[in-house]
């Protein structure tokens, strides 16, 4: 079902959407940059203090799994609008933080907030219809890419300004933003699903309503294992470019952004893709293609002991600009199997992902050997090799289903 044409159709409610989509990774990346002083502020090892980050992402990993359900129930907007308010009280938590497991604790409570924010995608989902429900999921992630590029500056010129602290009260006031943007927005053609109570058994259920679906699992799987690639990239060009290549951190923050922006211009590009009626599928076989050949390429210059910095980080951008232009058709695809349940489908997302990520993550840190880029490039290739494996499943179990009598 969606909503009727008037404000959901404004650059407004896009914004909303957007900011919603944001905000959860400002809360990650604009706290990078105050680690060490926030260490010395709270008498803690910089080790230590790098438990706020790690915190953070685990509640924000696992709420949606509750939120995605409820929002199924009773609707988007009430979820979304009770995880902001938790969101802005952990907010000011923080900034009023006296010791670091204060801290810590309020930056689980502030990642569950987070966490209903995840519900952009299905809130996309619920309001467009399938002619330009992909145009905004691409504006969603051209959103979410903004954060690593924004939010390490905001926060280091925030931590200048006027302390750590000063970064938690602007995400409490990024938080009041959002809440009077949903204050004021209009809601979301969804209506409840069922007025039954949301129980561990019905939880369940849903969940395995969403794994049991043969096409949205191959969608969900491709997303984790395309994730995949990403996070190791992300972990694996910190450790290459800095310790192996010899970049300062001033050169390889520049470099990340500038990857970042490769992103978002794949986001923008499947965007109008799909205003020119091109199917999603089309994207997402460029995307994942080039994803697969980046991998190998690098895999085999790992080989050959061949790795110049110009052409590594050529082949990073051809990552992000791959993941940018797939996870919109990625999205729209495993949402399209269940509409009824985009809540639970977008938090099934959202926890693969975040699995996956932390995944691959460790093991590019772990198998690091300190002179080449063999864990990354390896890693790499194994997850993208399975976003493909997955992906071929998806279109062939979608090519089942268009041929299968109603």
């Amino acid at each position: 079902m969606t909503a009727p044409p008037g404000k959901t159709d404004s650059l407004a409610f896009t914004c909303l959407l957007g900011l919603m989509a944001t905000l959860p990774g400002f809360g990650t990346d604009m706290a990078l940059p105050a680690l060490a002083d926030t260490a010395t502020s709270l008498a803690v090892p910089v080790h230590s203090a790098g438990l706020t980050i790690s915190s953070y992402m685990i509640s924000f990993g696992l709420a949606p799994l509750a939120f995605g359900p409820l929002s199924d129930r009773y609707g988007r907007k009430p979820v979304v609008t009770l995880g902001t308010i938790i969101f802005i009280i952990a907010s000011v938590g923080c900034a009023l933080a006296p010791s670091l497991p204060a801290l810590i604790a309020c930056r689980i409570i502030q990642g569950i907030g987070a966490a209903a924010m995840t519900l952009a995608i299905a809130i996309a989902r619920d309001t467009f219809d399938d002619t330009v429900v992909r145009q905004k999921l691409s504006s969603i992630v051209m959103a979410i890419y903004v954060s690593p590029i924004a939010a390490p500056m905001a926060g280091a010129a925030l931590l200048e300004l006027a302390g750590w602290r000063a970064i938690y009260a602007s995400l409490a006031a990024l938080g009041i933003l959002l809440l009077t943007g949903l204050r004021f927005g209009p809601d979301n053609g969804l209506k409840p699903r069922s007025a039954t109570r949301l129980s561990l058994r019905t939880l369940v259920g849903d969940y395995r309503c969403v794994l049991s679906h043969p096409t949205c699992r191959a969608y969900l799987l491709a997303a984790a294992a395309s994730f995949g690639v990403v996070a190791a990239y992300a972990t694996g060009s910190a450790l290459f470019l800095v310790q192996v290549a010899g970049l300062s951190s001033t050169r390889y923050g520049i470099i990340f952004g500038l990857t970042a922006l490769a992103g978002m211009a794949g986001a923008f590009l499947d965007g109008r893709l799909n205003a020119w009626g091109v199917p999603s599928h089309y994207s997402l076989s460029i995307g994942f293609t080039i994803q697969a050949l980046a991998s190998t390429v690098l895999l085999a210059m790992t080989f050959l002991n061949w790795t110049p910095t110009t052409v590594v980080v050529l082949l990073f951008v051809a990552i992000t600009f791959s993941g940018g232009i797939g996870a919109p058709g990625l999205m729209q695809g495993a949402l399209q199997q269940l509409p009824k349940m985009a809540g639970t489908v977008s938090a099934a997302v959202n926890c693969l992902i975040m699995v996956s990520g932390s995944l691959s993550s460790a093991l590019t840190a772990v198998l690091f050997d300190g002179r080449t880029s063999l864990s990354m490039a390896g890693v790499m290739e194994f997850c993208s090799l399975l976003a493909l494996l997955f992906f071929g499943m998806a279109m062939g179990r979608a090519r089942q289903q268009a041929v299968m009598p109603s």
